[in-house]
């Protein structure tokens, strides 16, 4: 069986919402990609914030994780550049559309010299796209990092 015919299988077990969610962030990356070269990323945040938010709406935790993994899938198998930081934009504004509040995280680490940066989204403190122990693998903007991890 070839790639496409396995990827379509698999497109196809899922129900008709999510099909349709995953076709929905497949259209809408590559816009965010440009969105964000375009505009850069405070000003395209401040777009994304005017959006319509829906009121009174309830996602459990795993129908959130559920709809980060099909982010994911749709960034992986999308034409053109994609980033963590697009695909966890594209995500953040698809929950704030349904009503779901969420922060965006940007970390970064010091890896053998280097720096290495990293976004990812969460709710209520817990990583929806990304795996369960990314905040302690990168320290968000936020938190502090020792000035000895730079070697001064």
């Amino acid at each position: 069986m070839s790639r496409m015919a396995r990827y379509l299988a698999r497109f196809r077990t899922l129900s008709g919402a999510d099909q349709r969610t995953l076709l929905t962030a497949a259209a809408w990356m590559p816009l965010f990609w440009l969105g964000l070269r375009f505009l850069s990323l405070p000003r395209f945040q401040a777009r994304l914030q005017r959006s319509t938010v829906k009121r009174d709406a309830a996602m459990s935790l795993p129908e959130i994780q559920a709809l980060g993994e099909l982010v994911n899938i749709a960034a992986r198998h999308t034409l053109g550049p994609r980033s963590c930081l697009t695909r966890s934009l594209l995500l953040g504004w698809l929950l704030r559309r349904r009503g779901v509040e969420s922060q965006l995280r940007i970390g970064v680490r010091l890896t053998a010299g280097v720096l290495d940066a990293h976004a990812w989204v969460e709710c209520d403190g817990v990583p929806v796209n990304d795996q369960p122990d990314v905040a302690e693998r990168f320290a968000s903007f936020g938190d502090l990092v020792p000035l000895e991890a730079f070697g001064a």
